[in-house]
């Protein structure tokens, strides 16, 4: 018995040795084979654009050279000021204060309805820091930056 379990293990271990070379070959291909396909993928989604696109590092200069909060701040009174040109152009066609309106305002009436344009400008403009402050208050960020300008 001993001499058969001696023989069975001896074949064992040479069927082993010879087999062990080819799927150590087999799972070093595998594996090989694995990291180029997921290289592959990983760079069709994440291309390397993002340092020879200026638009991209025009951002990260700006965002470096002010800072988060600073940026942040900014990028909102940029919002606010389309938003507020836009409003204008909508409050000056309602009132009649295009340069196509029919017909034109003049004198006392245009003066009137400059000064109601701009108070209901100053509201809006109001209203939109208002509601970029409740925003930001809502978020938990309200940063130090936004305390001294509001006060």
């Amino acid at each position: 018995m001993k001499v058969e379990q001696s023989e069975y293990f001896q074949s064992l271990l040479q069927s082993k040795q010879t087999t062990q070379p080819k799927t150590d070959d087999f799972y070093a291909e595998l594996e090989r084979q694995t990291i180029n396909t997921i290289k592959t993928q990983y760079d069709a989604k994440n291309p390397q654009e993002e340092s020879t696109n200026p638009a991209a590092e025009a951002f990260r200069q700006e965002l470096t050279s002010m800072g988060a909060v600073a940026f942040f701040y900014n990028f909102n009174m940029e919002k606010i000021e389309e938003l507020i040109e836009e409003k204008r152009q909508e409050l000056k066609a309602s009132l009649g204060l295009d340069e196509g309106a029919n017909p034109p305002l003049e004198g006392q009436e245009r003066a009137q309805a400059l000064a109601h344009l701009e108070q209901m400008l100053e509201s809006y403009t109001k209203q939109l820091r208002e509601q970029m402050e409740a925003k930001s208050v809502l978020e938990g960020k309200k940063s130090p930056l936004d305390l001294l300008i509001s006060s």
